[in-house]
């Protein structure tokens, strides 16, 4: 295992609030993309928010090659656990691939209060790439991410890989999968969240979602001049607000 890249470190803002959240950032990514709206969220709801690196993470792609969900999972449950020892009141939220661990974090997570589903990954763009990965996996590791947007975001701090590690990406599509299967079987309160301008996903996730929560109050707050990596961009403001809202709401 390599040395954590110093933009990709966790970070734990400590609030004085019975109020915790466990943030989950996306596949091939790492805490940096959460951390302005995290700061936000912590100034105006003086919520402890605490951003786990999930294992693969922050490294190198050959290390992400090297794990698949269920570790990513493993991570969440442990932080999660901890936070309900220590909070009254404990959500999760993820961004895109975190969005999905805390769909599933709802279900086998018992104690948390809500989860909360950003650009969450049910329909994705990446068509091609989604139907070969089973099939390369085992012959070539890497698909190179194209010209990207996220490059000003890199600039503003956030770290990610420059490419997609096929074996974790496929696994990756195992997740999805489960989530799917067991959306029904969800019954604590969740919040969607959805950008207008995501190119990363497409906008029939979240509709998709929604309908297959009949056990769950959900919410679903729209995004409209943001694209997927929400957290980092103009409308952070707004997704700081609604957090907020969904955990003082969901404590009551």
């Amino acid at each position: 295992m390599k040395d954590v890249h110093p933009k990709a470190q966790p970070f734990f803002l400590e609030g004085k609030s019975n109020q915790a959240l466990l943030f989950l950032h996306g596949f091939t990514a790492s805490p940096s993309e959460l951390l302005p709206t995290a700061e936000i969220l912590h100034a105006i709801s003086d919520c402890t928010v605490s951003a786990i690196l999930l294992p693969g993470h922050g490294t190198t792609p050959a290390d992400l090659n090297a794990t698949g969900w269920p570790d990513w999972y493993r991570a969440v449950e442990l932080e999660g656990k901890k936070l309900l020892r220590e909070y009254q009141h404990v959500f999760v939220a993820g961004l895109s691939m975190g969005g999905l661990l805390s769909l599933h974090a709802g279900l086998h997570l018992p104690g948390l209060r809500g989860v909360v589903a950003i650009n969450a990954p049910i329909f994705t763009q990446y068509r091609l790439l989604s139907a070969l990965a089973p099939l390369m996996q085992h012959m070539v590791p890497y698909f190179t991410k194209g010209a990207r947007k996220e490059d000003e975001l890199a600039r503003q701090g956030r770290f990610d890989y420059n490419c997609y590690p096929v074996r974790a990406y496929t696994s990756l599509t195992d997740l999805r999968n489960t989530i799917i299967k067991e959306l029904n079987l969800l019954k604590v309160p969740t919040m969607l969240v959805q950008s207008l301008r995501d190119r990363a996903v497409r906008k029939g996730s979240v509709q998709y979602i929604k309908e297959q929560l009949s056990n769950s109050r959900v919410k679903m707050p729209v995004l409209p001049n943001s694209g997927h990596i929400a957290t980092m961009e103009q409308e952070k403001d707004l997704l700081a607000q609604e957090l907020a809202g969904f955990i003082i709401k969901e404590s009551q």
